[in-house]
């Protein structure tokens, strides 16, 4: 079993072209050996001949076929590929959608038994979306989320969990953070979301977000983890935006 596996995963490895000459050549050993024991007992004085035209025969056959075969069962791993991608991902920012976002998160905080909680989980929203979608148009603000989804990507680690909730909003579960490197993602990410505007070509507005975060407390759900950072992102629009309000609800940014 452990030998056909790793045969199947090499084979599986290869080019539509490579899988297609390997299955001609398996085709042509077999039918050559089966020629060689045949033609050995009943007709030896043509053996070279006949394992010749036998040759000739299955990749005549036999290559066409296979690449065609091999053709159709590329393009459908390929599209079961992009389907599992849409069906994880937010077509628009590339980040984890909402479903898979929770699915993974309930995940970690399931798997995590430490005594100091399984990190930190931040709140985030675009300010004044609608008036930027109102203003400078619908295709304005998809450019503007796209950007903010890869100013979050690049802010955080590979461990991390990054979704967009729906809208403007995203989340990230920072996994195994402390207060201060949950600060310290968040200064990042609004460092650069204040670029945006420039990167999109958008003037007379600046781009901001604001902030909650919550800190994942030994046994506590997903939702009331999510609950307390989005407490504390209300606080961070009720002061006046493009700020951070840490998990003991006071400002850290302004």
């Amino acid at each position: 079993m452990v030998v056909a596996s790793r045969i199947a995963e090499r084979f599986n490895g290869l080019s539509v072209l490579g899988q297609s000459c390997a299955i001609v050549a398996a085709a042509t050993v077999g039918a050559d050996l089966l020629t060689l024991i045949f033609y050995a007992i009943f007709f030896s004085d043509r053996l070279l001949l006949d394992l010749v035209l036998t040759s000739l025969i299955v990749v005549a056959v036999a290559f066409p076929l296979s690449y065609f075969f091999m053709s159709r069962s590329a393009k459908l791993v390929e599209l079961a590929a992009e389907l599992d991608r849409a069906n994880r991902l937010d077509d628009l920012t590339a980040l984890l959608n909402r479903k898979t976002f929770l699915l993974q998160s309930r995940q970690v905080l399931s798997a995590h038994d430490g005594d100091d909680g399984a990190g930190m989980l931040l709140f985030i929203d675009a300010d004044h979306f609608k008036a930027i979608n109102d203003r400078h148009g619908h295709a304005m603000g998809d450019a503007v989320l796209q950007e903010i989804g890869a100013a979050l990507t690049s802010s955080i680690g590979e461990q991390d969990i990054a979704g967009r909730l729906g809208g403007e909003e995203f989340v990230v579960l920072l996994r195994g953070a402390n207060p201060d490197k949950a600060t310290l993602v968040c200064e990042r990410l609004r460092r650069k979301v204040k670029g945006i505007a420039a990167v999109v070509g958008m003037s007379g507005r600046e781009v901001t977000v604001s902030i909650g975060v919550s800190k994942h407390q030994p046994r506590q759900s997903l939702d009331a983890l999510l609950l307390a950072a989005d407490r504390n992102l209300y606080l961070a629009k009720a002061n006046g935006r493009d700020r951070i309000v840490n998990t003991d609800g006071k400002l850290a940014a302004a």
